[in-house]
């Protein structure tokens, strides 16, 4: 699961901690490890991560739109004078 171990500061308390925020739940409530209050950090407010499934429907438009390659052309046959 990716994501970063963020430096947040309590609302109530004031006290400062590090949690870990992973990239794939946004939303997901902080607590403090001092008195206990859940609150939003600035994660909360962005946007989610887009999904797998959209990125491989991207690849694969992609893909399908491109032409093989089939390595460079044959040269023609020298044609005897």
């Amino acid at each position: 699961m990716k994501g970063t171990q963020r430096r947040l500061q309590c609302p109530k308390c004031g006290k400062a901690f590090f949690s870990w925020r992973p990239e794939d739940l946004p939303g997901a409530p902080v607590k403090c490890y001092f008195c206990g209050t859940q609150f939003e950090d600035e994660a909360a407010k962005r946007k989610p991560a887009p999904a797998p499934a959209a990125q491989g429907a991207v690849a694969a438009v992609a893909a399908a739109t491109t032409p093989a390659a089939e390595g460079p052309p044959a040269a023609e046959p020298a044609k005897p004078s």
